[in-house]
């Protein structure tokens, strides 16, 4: 009887002891399991944050550079179809290039004047974006960078807005935009992950999501003063916006309407100010991934306990064998994990260091030391200010140190190093801090970029502008001296902007004929290709014979447009059969092209010299040009005739005329243009218009015996 008890007593001790057991190896594996899974999650948050950095900062550049295209600080100056067509041109090979979504052009009120999608059905053009702050910003000479949903396309994208500047004047003309698309984000970044990833804005507003049915809801409940904030700012359309019900509890964790909880991780994204990603992961899900296999190896082993105690002792040493197994291999993993972000560090191509709140240097990578000179246990430790130039440690001391700390962020910070060798560098500094769980900044995280070449050109550019302004300074002096001289060059200077201008004809000429010989005969040749494709595939595939159809289409108008372009540069007819047949076949192209009726007399015209039939006809064609353009006429009338002493080109319209006393609207005609042409040839031209009378050009040039 005393032996069942003792019996009966060990075999509850066993039960006691396993269970016991049994639930504090649950609870360790559990507690472990749950810092490795917040681990990981913070891990692919901070390279998720990178990676969507990058890719919000990838068109910053580009849209720069589309603000300063010529042809959209001309057709923000002069708004006209020409202007407006090139515009678009430019707008067209950015969008097709870059693979963005749309990009466009907006004018000093937000109205926008060109697009790359103006022929969709949600085109910009013509809609007023005043009230973004993307533009308000690059209205104001910042660039900006947005993220917002269409008001007109109602597409979620990456807003990227640069002032165009008027290279002359300085002044600001308008807004050039670019427009990317936020799916890659989704697709090749967020897909691919089984936990909730959100990417919301400083309200809480659901940007981006791998869950389509959280997009545009509020991750936490609002006010309605900050509902009445996201209503007027329309930075994620009217709204409504759905609260997604979660909320955090005193734990800090977060739970849904249906009180499930989920492990919370955040972190701000760079450059977006309280835009963050968040990570959301469900503790039922994290308790059965870590119940399962507990039950799977522990569960048997209990139960053989109960029945065998004579081999609790080897069950548990196969437990404890297993255990350690498996401890080491996540200790493996880590090491791994945290090999590869070293490596990583490492081998970056750039500066790289980081320093504690005391200012010590704690980790510099392999480039850093390399640039500097030094070895690591030099550094490591170090004051970073230490490595500064005098001037450089002073601003870091009273500026730069007190406002990083208090902010946690700064960008492009100039600072001077001072190498091993002595020798200075020249670098842009941007760093932002690593917080700790209370948000107190422990570190940072920078990036060094050596300017040191840049800043020796800028110095090398300021000194030659120095010695330029001597040197005209110098000139200036010496210009009463020169006077004489050069009125002596005037001939020469005359005859070699005939040269140029003979020069110009040549080459519009040999352009003309690449374009009409080669380029023509390419596309006629692909155009009978295409025509073959189309009767061949037709019968195969409707679809693509309409597709194929189309492109002969295309190809048709392609053709068309080199026959214009090569005719504009240069018509065959001026040098096959003269400047009368020139004339006459320019002024039937424009009437088809126009309203208006042009009429073309002629007299008996001598052979002429190649330069003066050039130069007579730009002068035609430019009169012409501008009568169509400005005038409002309905005639226009040009007469090729000779007298005793040359040939004499009249061209005349019967329009609204303008003021030839008014200098500035003599110089907006271009007549200037055909007065410096006249004068080549030794010609004289002479402008006579009056208000609602219409104007005549008249251009007499002698002829030589």
């Amino acid at each position: 009887m005393r032996l069942r008890i003792i019996i009966l007593i060990l075999a509850l001790f066993v039960i006691l002891s396993a269970s016991t057991g049994g639930f504090l190896y649950y609870y360790s594996f559990r507690k472990v399991a749950f810092q490795k899974t917040e681990a990981n999650a913070r891990s692919r948050l901070e390279l998720l944050t990178d990676q969507l950095s990058s890719y919000l900062s990838e068109y910053i550049r580009p849209v720069k550079t589309l603000s300063m295209i010529k042809e959209l600080q001309t057709v923000l100056n002069d708004t006209n179809l020409d202007t407006i067509y090139a515009a678009n041109r430019i707008l067209d090979k950015f969008t097709t290039s870059l693979e963005i979504q749309v990009s466009y052009l907006m004018d000093k009120n937000g109205i926008t004047l060109c697009s790359s999608n103006r022929n969709a059905h949600d085109s910009f053009v013509g809609h007023d974006f005043s009230f973004r702050p993307y533009y308000k910003k690059a209205i104001n000479g910042i660039p900006s960078t947005l993220l917002a949903l269409g008001t007109t396309s109602q597409k979620r994208g990456v807003y990227y807005s640069h002032p165009v500047v008027d290279e002359n004047t300085r002044d600001i003309l308008g807004v050039a935009v670019i427009k990317a698309s936020v799916e890659f984000v989704e697709t090749k970044l967020f897909s691919t992950s089984d936990d909730i990833l959100l990417f919301v804005d400083p309200q809480g507003v659901i940007f981006i999501s791998n869950k389509e049915e959280l997009r545009f809801k509020l991750l936490w409940k609002l006010n309605e003063e900050k509902i009445s904030v996201l209503e007027n700012s329309r930075q994620f359309g009217n709204g409504p916006w759905a609260w997604t019900g979660f909320s955090k509890n005193q734990s800090q964790d977060v739970v849904n309407k249906s009180n499930v909880r989920y492990l919370f991780t955040s972190l701000n994204v760079p450059h977006y100010p309280d835009w963050a990603i968040i990570n959301l992961r469900n503790y039922k899900q994290m308790e059965s991934q870590v119940l399962k296999p507990f039950v799977r190896v522990i569960g048997p082993v209990i139960f053989s306990v109960l029945i065998l105690t004579g081999i609790l002792v080897f069950t548990l040493y196969q437990l404890g064998i297993h255990e350690i197994t498996k401890r080491r291999k996540v200790e493996k993993e880590l090491r791994l994990s945290e090999e590869r972000y070293r490596h990583i560090y490492h081998k970056t191509p750039v500066m790289l260091h980081s320093i504690d709140i005391e200012g010590r240097i704690i980790r510099v990578s392999d480039h850093w030391v390399e640039v500097m000179g030094y070895k690591r246990e030099e550094v490591i430790g170090k004051l970073l200010i230490h490595f500064f130039s005098p001037e450089s440690k002073k601003y870091a001391l009273d500026v730069i140190f007190p406002r990083f700390f208090s902010t946690g962020f700064c960008k492009d910070v100039p600072y001077t190093y001072v190498k091993k060798n002595n020798e200075t560098l020249d670098i842009l500094l941007s760093c932002y801090g690593v917080r700790d769980e209370n948000g107190d900044i422990v570190r940072s995280l920078a990036v060094s970029v050596d300017v040191t070449e840049k800043n020796r050109t800028q110095r090398d550019l300021q000194v030659a502008k120095e010695k330029l302004s001597q040197y005209s300074y110098d000139l200036e002096q010496q210009v009463t001296k020169r006077t004489l001289q050069l009125e002596k060059t005037r001939d020469n200077l005359k005859s070699l902007s005939k040269n140029i201008i003979a020069s110009q004809e040549r080459e519009k000429a040999t352009v003309a004929r690449e374009l009409h010989d080669h380029l023509g005969q390419v596309l006629t040749a692909l155009r009978i290709d295409a025509v073959w494709v189309e009767k061949y595939v037709t019968h195969i595939d409707e679809i693509a014979g309409k597709r194929t159809g189309k492109m002969c289409s295309l190809i048709d108008d392609t053709i068309n447009d080199v026959r214009d372009m090569a005719y504009r540069l240069r018509p065959r007819v001026l040098d096959d059969l003269g400047l009368a047949d020139a004339l006459e076949s320019l002024l039937s192209d424009f009437e088809k092209r126009s309203n208006v009726s042009c009429v073309f007399k002629s007299g008996r015209i001598p052979k002429i010299e190649d330069t003066l039939s050039t130069a007579l006809y730009r002068i035609g064609q430019e009169a012409v040009t501008n009568a169509l353009r400005h005038s409002n006429a309905t005639t226009v009338t040009v007469e090729l005739t000779t007298d005793e002493d040359g040939i004499v080109l009249m061209i005349q319209d019967n329009g609204c005329g303008f003021d030839v006393r008014n200098d500035k609207g003599f110089n907006g005609f271009g007549l200037e243009g055909m007065i410096e042409r006249a004068n080549l040839v030794d010609g004289k031209l002479t402008i006579s218009s009056r208000l609602s009378e219409g104007t005549t050009i008249r251009c007499k040039v002698k002829l030589k015996g």
